[in-house]
């Protein structure tokens, strides 16, 4: 595989569990001694365990499903930790902002070995973003987060990012994550990268059905469901949001009989069937009429 990320960038690994994230991830900070191929960082070749005693670099911070904290110093101490050569009144005032950001204010003085794992993965996080490297690799940093944490967090990371112009890599086995936080994407499976772009350009057009499904729910319509003044040849492929309900029957390009309609908490998510039996699944901002016929057109 090859990729490469500039300064700035938000890069999201998106695969299943075995496809080789976490693996790269490990290659990228030096971890992980190399069979072949190279990590360059600023054209500097980044080594292996073998080569540093003390793996990893000082201008990369990682995040990790481990979530390494000093067990025997307190919260504030784990941030102070990182921020040596400081003034006090320059390390009061990040870990003021972190403990703030991260929910940890009642918590400063507590032995970091006391914590659930929760609020140990809220110090590796406050430890990594105690001073802002030049790369964040993230992974599966938000798993013990409820939502409202993790959407304030990322909103600090991006514009410290931004700010710094510092790359991030974040791993998840979410795409909803993914295309939220992410500028780019690129999809794992196997050790090998499917596709990688543009959030929208992946999202939309996939390079296959089997990269389609691992970024969510989508269609395949059939030339024989659509109406006959379409002119289809081949199967096409559209996610449920680009399917649009129309009260034009004459200009319609897909009728379908709607199964079932349910809320899922954003939008009403429509199973339908075409004139054919084939399913489609169509999101709306209203429900529809269960075994009624409604007529959609097809945004590009």
């Amino acid at each position: 595989m090859s990729l490469q990320l500039k300064e700035g960038e938000i890069l999201a690994l998106v695969g299943k569990s075995g496809s080789g994230k976490t693996t790269l991830m490990k290659c990228i900070y030096g971890l992980e001694d190399l069979n072949e191929g190279e990590v360059l960082f600023e054209d500097k070749k980044v080594l292996g365990p073998s080569y540093n005693l003390i793996p990893g670099y000082e201008e990369m911070k990682l995040v990790s499903q481990d979530f390494y904290v000093l067990d025997n110093h307190s919260v504030e101490e784990n941030i102070y930790d990182k921020l040596i050569g400081y003034t006090n009144e320059s390390k009061q005032k990040r870990a003021a902002k972190l403990l703030k950001l991260l929910d940890l204010v009642a918590l400063k003085n507590s032995k970091a070995r006391f914590l659930s794992s929760g609020q140990k993965q809220r110090v590796a996080i406050a430890r990594a973003l105690a001073i802002i490297p030049k790369i964040l690799l993230l992974d599966e940093p938000f798993s013990n987060l409820d939502t409202i944490l993790s959407e304030k967090l990322f909103s600090f990371i991006m514009n410290e990012v931004k700010k710094n112009n510092t790359a991030v890599i974040l791993i998840t086995h979410l795409a909803e994550e993914a295309l939220k936080y992410a500028d780019t994407l690129a999809v794992l499976d196997n050790g090998k990268i499917l596709q990688m772009g543009e959030k929208w350009q992946i999202y939309y057009k996939p390079n296959n059905i089997k990269l389609a499904g691992l970024l969510g729910p989508f269609n395949g319509i059939k030339p024989e469901d659509l109406e006959k003044k379409t002119k289809q040849r081949s199967k096409l492929f559209v996610r449920p949001d680009k399917i649009k309900l129309t009260a034009q029957k004459n200009n319609a390009q897909l009728q379908l009989t709607v199964l079932n309609c349910t809320f899922n908490g954003k939008c009403f998510e429509i199973l339908g069937e075409t004139k054919n039996g084939n399913p489609v699944i169509v999101y709306s901002d209203k429900g529809l009429e269960q075994e009624k016929n409604y007529y959609f057109n097809i945004e590009n």
